[in-house]
């Protein structure tokens, strides 16, 4: 089952993917579907082929271990925005947050942790109980998990700078498109192991 789902939330962030590289550079949407795509077979299917099953992982407790450990890749999109906006405030003498002498870029960083901060919680409770859920076989999808959502955040920050919605809105969707469905598979493992 969680191949399942790992696989429809890959191929649809990619169809998004594709998508918003299309608008961005111009070009055909199929011919960007049929780049990207291929791309991804390559790149993503032989990470997850290559990637051999992480030994030692028998019991749930181990593999909680490691989603925590993994956990602090996930954080450092979030530890980022906090040290940029620690160095903003100290560069632009806005050092009290209350006065609303932040400038424009400041508040978009203020933004950007604020909002990355919520998808964190979001993103964390839905690994932490996922990790005692999946077999040993099944929890080397958990580095790729933490990997691709640091990714998105990055790219929603980078986005968000650029200064317009469009330019946030392929951070926002990588990030949903992996806590909606890793949500969904985590409720529905939790069922299963109630009833088994």
């Amino acid at each position: 089952m969680t191949e399942i789902w790992s696989l429809a939330a890959l191929w649809l962030g990619l169809a998004l993917l594709a998508a918003l590289l299309s608008i961005w550079i111009k070009v055909a949407n199929a011919l960007s579907e049929i780049v990207v795509g291929t791309l991804a077979q390559l790149v993503l299917g032989a990470a997850f082929a290559l990637l051999p099953p992480l030994p030692g992982l028998s019991e749930p407790g181990e593999r909680l271990i490691l989603a925590v450990r993994w956990l602090l890749v996930a954080l450092l999109p979030y530890a980022a925005v906090c040290l940029t906006i620690l160095y903003v405030r100290y560069a632009e003498g806005a050092h009290n947050p209350l006065l609303g002498v932040e400038s424009e870029r400041l508040q978009v960083h203020c933004r950007v942790m604020q909002n990355t901060l919520e998808q964190l919680v979001w993103f964390a409770f839905c690994i932490l109980p996922l990790a005692t859920l999946l077999s040993a076989r099944e929890v080397r999808l958990i580095p790729l998990l933490c990997v691709f959502f640091a990714l998105a955040r990055f790219v929603y920050w980078w986005g968000y700078l650029r200064g317009d919605t469009l330019g946030r809105a392929p951070g926002v969707q990588f990030t949903f498109l992996l806590n909606i469905p890793l949500l969904a598979l985590v409720l529905v493992r939790f069922a299963r192991s109630l009833l088994a």
